[in-house]
């Protein structure tokens, strides 16, 4: 055993220029493996922070396909539209959806009465319900955002109000009129009056007056109606529509990343719904991370490629000029499953440590480079993940191990055949 100890050892010296050249290939191709791998890395980071955070995925609108019309009327009936609670779920469930926002149609008439030092004002108007965290930005005060989670009798309503709306009352309807421009900021906490189910065109037994506050202006929602809390707008449709059904005219679905906005769009286009989203700007940042990907591949691909016919053809010289040697120790007793395991194991040993100095090569450049390299607005990462530098350690072992097989079969099955 220790004999055999010994001639492993002597292997593993011998042919110090062929031994040389491997270790160096190993050492380069582990370098450059490496280095693509920072690069590569460093721009998919660079794209994903900066470049696609600063055009983050827009949030995708779900709506109903219209049914068919004719003249200026639609043939579908209302009852049958909506988005239920169980394809709400099914959204949900999707992969790389961070949230799902329904928001549901107040049912009923609606008309809202404005009464301010002397001038009184009333007139039809729309609203939806939505949940809290659509408009939780906009809503201005601690007690506005508690009224708009737990909706109280006796409270009043806090309503958030499209900017849209206040700039087409300042710019198209204040000045025409003789009437005082409002400030947003001054609008919050102004009161006026909601009268639920009665409006100019009809009215429903048993309507209700409700006080109601302006709680915030948004511009999230493109809409000119107001938005009222999701849980008193399906409060109000149940009492008067006697629909027990939750039904919503549309969601708003938030995403993880670009990707999953592609992804998810196509799947609800494929429920049956109408979908809007800027998925061109997101099939682009994805197609250009993909193709990062691809190109820092490719390129460690080569390395591999070239490392590997170098590796094999320093093995094959190598070995077959020691072949007399091989041939000795045939002669005096070594089978011939040991000595191509002498060899086999000189060139694993030999691509582990070029694997170790390859990497700590890397360590050392790329400290020396970060040192160095400085550039405003723009930070780079020059370390090794722990998965990276374990690919690299495995690669650089299996380069020479795996490239001295054709040699070696040669030898075993070949030139060390013969007793």
């Amino acid at each position: 055993m220790i004999q055999r100890m010994i001639l492993i050892v002597k292997e593993i010296g011998g042919g110090a220029f062929a031994s040389i050249a491997v270790l160096l290939a190993v050492v380069l191709s582990v370098f450059a493996l490496g280095l693509y791998r920072i690069i590569g890395g460093n721009l998919e980071h660079y794209i994903r922070s900066r470049f696609a955070a600063s055009i983050p995925p827009d949030t995708i609108k779900v709506s109903v396909r219209q049914p068919r019309s004719i003249f200026l009327f639609e043939l579908g009936r209302p009852g049958t539209t909506g988005i239920s609670g169980e394809e709400l779920g099914t959204m949900r469930r999707m992969d790389g959806v961070t949230g799902v926002y329904p928001v549901a149609a107040l049912d009923v008439p609606l008309q809202a009465k404005v009464s301010w030092l002397g001038f009184s004002y009333q007139s039809d108007i729309l609203a939806f319900g939505v949940p809290y965290p659509l408009v939780r930005r906009d809503i201005m005060g601690k007690e506005y955002r508690f009224d708009w989670e737990n909706p109280a009798r006796g409270r009043p309503v806090p309503v958030v109000v499209p900017r849209t709306i206040l700039r087409s009352y300042n710019d198209g309807m204040a000045a025409p009129n003789g009437l005082p421009r409002i400030s947003e900021r001054g609008a919050i906490g102004f009161g006026f009056t909601l009268v639920l189910g009665k409006s100019s065109l009809k009215s429903i037994r048993g309507f209700a007056q409700s006080g109601a506050v302006i709680a915030g202006f948004t511009d999230r929602i493109d809409s000119l109606a107001l938005f009222l809390p999701l849980r008193l707008v399906l409060s109000y449709n149940k009492k008067f529509n006697l629909d027990p059904r939750a039904r919503y005219q549309y969601a708003y679905v938030k995403v993880r990343d670009h990707a999953s906005l592609v992804r998810v769009s196509s799947r609800i286009s494929a429920m049956g719904f109408d979908v809007e989203a800027a998925t061109t700007i997101s099939r682009q940042i994805t197609r250009l991370i993909r193709n990062v990907r691809l190109v820092a591949g490719s390129l460690q691909l080569v390395v591999i490629l070239i490392a590997a016919i170098a590796v094999s053809f320093a093995a094959a010289i190598a070995t077959f000029g020691r072949l007399e040697y091989y041939r000795l120790l045939r002669v005096i007793g070594c089978s011939r499953i040991f000595l191509t395991g002498m060899v086999f194991i000189k060139y694993a040993v030999l691509g582990l440590a070029g694997a170790f100095a390859g990497t700590e090569l890397l360590h050392y450049a790329v400290r020396r480079l970060a040192e160095s390299f400085h550039l405003a607005g723009f930070l780079i990462s020059w370390n090794l993940s722990p998965d990276a530098y374990h690919a690299a350690i495995l690669f650089g072992a299996l380069i020479p191990a795996v490239s001295c097989v054709p040699a070696l079969l040669r030898l075993y099955f070949k030139d060390l055949a013969r007793d």
